[in-house]
């Protein structure tokens, strides 16, 4: 008898074990099958990331508005830097965020960067294990003809717990950028288009060209026409191609911060050790020359 009680409550213990684990998917992205499956789950929160305008003329049902001024901050002259803890802790509440909550995000326009860059912050803050992203966002979604909604869904600011954890070492300075150069098993990568890469265009900057010993993996290579991500295959190859080994470090970095974090999302979603120089090449371009650039 005693057996056949421990069996059962290890059956039962193995079922709700296996039952959470398909409900929190072991993925950064989540397919619309799995969030269509899950999409009434009391704690699922849908954050839309675009502008205000963007979200009016149409979403998924349930989302929430999240633009990027809630989760951003404009620091020493450089833009899209990561928010003060309070910060982070009033918009996430202000969404209805707690520590029980699963987030699904997803991009709400055509540029799926500022949702990479959300993801980003939220690993930075230590949420990354409840954060996934849908892949596609609302372009893969309106490519299947899948329903929107204008509805705006009540949201209680909640008192309920939420810690946030920051996790210092995901970012890193213009010395861990310099030292990364050429450093074995360290592989910094520029996020930004060969253009800007090459140095063929110089934009605002005073020197054309890329950090020393940077690879290049442009982050709008990563998704294919309707915003999906690419297979996991072709995505491994890309690294692959600028040297990235297995279970090595990617720095990756861009103009201010914000593209390089789908170059960190992906590397993470391979199962490298992800990094992000947020300052950039924005930053970058100021320094004395023993911060150099080569073309």
């Amino acid at each position: 008898m005693k057996t056949r009680a421990a069996i059962l409550i290890l059956t039962f213990c193995f079922s709700i074990t296996t039952l959470f684990s398909q409900k929190k998917s072991n993925e950064i992205f989540v397919d619309q099958q799995w969030f269509q499956t899950h999409q009434s789950d009391d704690d699922l929160v849908l954050l839309h990331v675009a502008d205000p305008k963007s979200y009016e003329e149409g979403h998924i049902e349930g989302a929430i508005s999240i633009v990027p001024q809630e989760y951003t901050v404009v620091r020493d002259g450089l833009y899209w830097e990561l928010p003060e803890l309070s910060k982070m802790d009033s918009t996430l509440r202000s969404k209805g965020v707690t520590n029980d909550s699963q987030l699904i995000l997803y991009y709400g326009g055509n540029d799926h960067a500022a949702t990479f860059r959300l993801f980003f912050t939220l690993d930075y803050f230590g949420l990354s294990d409840r954060v996934r992203i849908l892949d596609g966002g609302l372009k893969g979604w309106k490519a299947n003809d899948l329903a929107l909604s204008t509805d705006k869904p009540a949201i209680s600011e909640t008192t309920g717990k939420l810690k946030l954890k920051p996790k210092k070492k995901i970012k890193v300075d213009k010395n861990y950028a310099r030292k990364s150069a050429g450093k074995d098993k360290i592989n910094l990568i520029d996020a930004r288009r060969d253009v800007f890469y090459n140095g063929t265009e110089m934009g605002q900057y005073k020197r054309g060209g890329h950090i020393m010993g940077a690879g290049n993996i442009c982050w709008l290579d990563i998704v294919d026409e309707n915003m999906f991500v690419k297979d996991k295959t072709v995505l491994a190859q890309m690294y692959a191609a600028q040297g990235v080994g297995k279970g090595e470090q990617v720095v990756a970095y861009c103009h201010v911060g914000l593209r390089a974090s789908t170059i960190y999302t992906i590397a993470k979603y391979l199962g490298f050790q992800a990094r992000l120089y947020d300052g950039s090449f924005n930053e970058w371009d100021t320094l004395p020359d023993e911060y150099a650039v080569e073309r």
